[in-house]
């Protein structure tokens, strides 16, 4: 099979394979989608225009190198995973409004910066990187080898809820940590011992699925994660701001934020953001953080030990301090009482 699907910075091309110009879409489906994608040129225009086509992206723009341009891409994968490496012998950037997918990329050669949401990140070396999954975000590259392993959403999150024991829900990831040496060690062998049986055509259902597999839980040991219980009428480009306002609610609630830290943290004033999570959500920020906290206390009632634990205690941890109103609100929302949740 070809090498240049392992993840060190070595290696070369070999694609061999059928050529299409659509994208394998990563979000869903569950019969087999196996797809074989090569393309390649030297015309620097069309290539740009190809590449932003392929990336679902907006206003990509390249620029000349100082050496002869050509660039190629190959990618082989199904609905659940697809392993791809490319090259573009110019600097280029663009905007990607929403990838829908989770993508661990890495560079052979060249360097790679993201921005998103106010924040800058530049790859470092052969180091492997996140892409953002459901943000919107901008790129600068100067001339690069690069690979990807593109996850479909649902497959990650599936394989995720084998780790936190729950349904499967949203992932984030802490784009802002870079992966341990023993982590990234990890990845690249699965990326090799996986590569083969993901990128072949003849492969068996079962053992590209365990392939797949792998990867999927190699990923999720390269970087830092949570899930997050987000609506899925939220995870879609045009409710991302109100998207960003759940994950932070989830992600502090256990600190004293008020609806207008809320609102900032999201990117809009405390009156759209009242409205938006209406129309959304049916409810104000306030209400929904009060939730929030409930199913908190609930997991914290769960996980004690009804001789070591005080009702009144993990309310207060919580933030409630009117324990008649508490109690209230808890057998309203779980139709129990907390005691009852504690007696378990």
């Amino acid at each position: 099979m070809p090498s240049f699907y392992v993840s060190e910075p070595d290696g070369e091309p070999d694609p061999t394979g059928g050529v299409t110009s659509h994208p394998v879409d990563l979000t869903g489906g569950t019969a087999s989608t196996y797809r074989r994608v090569q393309d390649g040129g030297t015309d620097l225009r069309e290539a740009t225009r190809r590449l932003e086509t392929h990336y679902r992206g907006r206003r990509f723009r390249a620029q000349p190198g100082g050496t002869p341009f050509e660039y190629s891409y190959v990618l082989a994968g199904d609905h659940r995973l697809v392993l791809q490496t490319s090259s573009f012998a110019a600097p280029m950037q663009g905007e990607i409004p929403f990838p829908g997918q989770y993508i661990v990329a890495w560079n052979r050669s060249g360097r790679t910066t993201l921005h998103q949401r106010g924040h800058t990140f530049t790859s470092e070396g052969s180091t492997p990187f996140l892409m953002p999954a459901e943000e919107a975000f901008s790129f600068e590259s100067t001339p690069r080898t690069n690979s990807m392993v593109q996850v479909g959403s649902a497959f990650l999150e599936q394989t995720a809820a084998e780790r936190h024991g729950g349904p499967s829900q949203r992932i984030v990831f802490d784009y802002a940590v870079t992966p341990r040496p023993e982590a990234v060690a990890a990845w690249r062998a699965a990326v090799g011992s996986s590569a083969a049986a993901v990128v072949a055509e003849q492969a068996s259902p079962l053992v590209r699925l365990e392939a797949q597999l792998a990867l999927a839980r190699a990923m999720l040991d390269l970087f830092p994660w949570r899930a997050v219980d987000v609506p899925v009428g939220l995870r879609t480009q045009e409710a991302a701001r109100v998207r960003h306002a759940v994950e932070y609610i989830h992600a502090h609630a256990a600190e004293p934020i008020t609806p207008a830290d809320i609102a900032e943290a999201s990117g809009m004033h405390t009156r759209t953001l009242q409205t938006s999570m209406k129309e959304h959500l049916g409810t104000s920020p306030a209400a929904y953080l009060r939730q929030v906290r409930l199913d908190r206390v609930r997991d914290d009632l769960l996980a004690a030990a009804p001789n070591e634990t005080r009702v009144s205690d993990v309310a207060r941890r919580w933030g409630f301090g009117n324990f008649g109103r508490f109690a209230g609100a808890y057998a309203e929302r779980f139709d129990e009482y907390p005691r009852d949740t504690l007696a378990r």
